[in-house]
């Protein structure tokens, strides 16, 4: 059975959406459109994954800084679980 998890998801020229995606690393790819790159992100535990075809500069990253479209999650140990409603709140203002 597969395990769906709550995600932010960033599109170019869009507001940040909230939305169910499978706990799969293919899902992730077609969201996203490309390879997968992961980086950390302000929140300990959540992670920004994004194309990893552009290189992304050093911390802090900005939603400038990111080619296309990307991913926020949050992981528990190394498996990816859904966001809460306070990552959330933070993560639509940080990148809207």
């Amino acid at each position: 059975m597969v395990k769906w998890i709550t995600v932010l998801v960033v599109e170019p020229g869009k507001a940040p959406d909230v939305r169910e995606l499978p706990n799969n690393l293919k899902a992730f790819e077609l969201t996203i459109q490309g390879y997968i790159e992961t980086a950390e992100t302000i929140r300990p535990g959540c992670l920004i994954v994004c194309d990893g075809n552009y290189p992304l500069p050093q911390k802090p990253i900005k939603r400038a800084d990111i080619q296309g479209t990307f991913i926020i999650i949050r992981v528990d140990n190394t498996e990816p679980v859904s966001l809460n409603e306070e990552d959330i709140n933070i993560f639509s203002e940080v990148f809207k």
